[in-house]
């Protein structure tokens, strides 16, 4: 089965709305973390909200607690800021999207520190969740969609928060993810992966 790159290190880089994850439960107190959203180009709200909500719950045991903002937030961030720019069409609207080999997101690295900078390449994921999808409407696509970016940006936002280039063996943080990987069960971060947020959280 094909796999996907979901990290590679590249040079950076509307109306405003805003959504909540549900409450971390955790025993620890949680850092909040807003990823202000920005697309390049079409979306689908139902992908954004699916997104969020996969992420969020990716995270919430690294005593991460993520927020998401479409487009500039209207006032000051409490807590880490990311910025995630969504390159492409990031919307199942029944045209049709080509599986091509390449990365489904990257972060922004300089001279070994990871910037808090990333970009998801909706266009290739539109592909790799058509090719898994088995039948279904266009507003499951999105939702399906919306946990394959998700998936995607949580690990991305692994990569900036624990600020490591290094790659788990399994789980979310694996350096390739195929397409069933992507939409299919749960994919969550390995212990390891989370207590290199929690240190990370814990030095800053």
């Amino acid at each position: 089965m094909t796999q996907y790159h979901v990290r590679s290190a590249l040079s950076l880089m509307f109306f405003a709305a805003s959504f909540s994850a549900p409450p971390v439960l955790a025993s620890q107190p949680s850092t909040p973390l807003t990823a202000v959203v920005m697309p390049d180009g079409q979306y689908s709200g139902v992908a954004i909200r699916e997104m969020g909500r996969e992420a969020a719950h990716i995270l919430k045991h690294s005593g991460v607690s993520l927020r998401w903002v479409v487009g500039a937030p209207a006032q000051a961030v409490n807590g880490l800021l990311v910025v995630v720019n969504l390159v492409g069409h990031c919307e199942m609207d029944g045209s049709p999207a080509l599986l091509v080999s390449g990365p489904l997101g990257w972060s922004h690295e300089v001279n070994g520190t990871i910037l808090p900078f990333s970009d998801l390449a909706c266009d290739n994921l539109r592909g790799a969740v058509q090719s898994a999808m088995t039948g279904g409407n266009q507003v499951r696509g999105n939702v399906l969609l919306g946990r394959a970016m998700g998936r995607v940006l949580a690990h991305e936002l692994y990569h900036i928060v624990a600020d490591t280039s290094r790659h788990g063996h399994a789980g979310v943080a694996q350096e390739a993810l195929s397409p069933r990987q992507l939409i299919s069960g749960q994919l969550e971060l390995q212990p390891s992966e989370s207590a290199a947020v929690q240190n990370a959280l814990g030095r800053r």
